[in-house]
């Protein structure tokens, strides 16, 4: 009697060890489609992140577009955001550099903030800021006077002679 339970005691380990491997042969083909899927989510993130990029750029170019369609519209506002004020005219980023709103990464701004936005969160004066830009275009303050630009000028010059 002691033999069989021995035998059988014998059977029984060497089952659970076959079902131990197979369960673990199966825990290694859900891990590698659990990857598989995981990389699926990941490139359909990036992509949904990259369109999301394009269509804020496409909008923004359409709003500056149509202001440039109307007369005397197109100027900076307070509700512009970062990404259509740098559609508005090529020098914008260096002036909001001059005021540390952008270009390093202790006064970074998100392009879909407004200038009001940004203003305020980095402490900036939003009127001096908007006079500066909308002389940018050649538009004078409300009352009249004109601030002097505050656009950096860069200390490189190339010459080709």
């Amino acid at each position: 009697m002691g033999t069989i339970l021995t035998w059988l005691a014998l059977i029984l380990s060497i089952v659970a060890l076959g079902y131990a491997w197979l369960l673990q042969q199966e825990l290694a083909r859900a891990t590698r489609r659990l990857d598989r899927y995981n990389r699926a989510l990941y490139d359909a993130n990036d992509e949904l992140r990259r369109l999301r990029e394009e269509l804020a750029d496409r909008v923004a170019q359409l709003r500056v577009e149509t202001m440039q369609g109307k007369p005397h519209a197109l100027t900076f506002t307070p509700d512009m955001t970062v990404r259509e004020a740098l559609l508005v005219h090529p020098q914008t980023e260096q002036l909001l550099a001059t005021f540390h709103l952008g270009g390093c990464s202790s006064c970074a701004v998100t392009p879909d903030e407004t200038l009001a936005q940004i203003c305020r969160e980095h402490g900036r004066d939003l009127e001096e800021l908007l006079a500066n830009l909308n002389q940018l275009l050649g538009s004078q303050l409300s009352n009249g006077a004109e601030l002097p630009l505050l656009v950096k000028i860069p200390n490189v010059e190339f010459s080709f002679e």
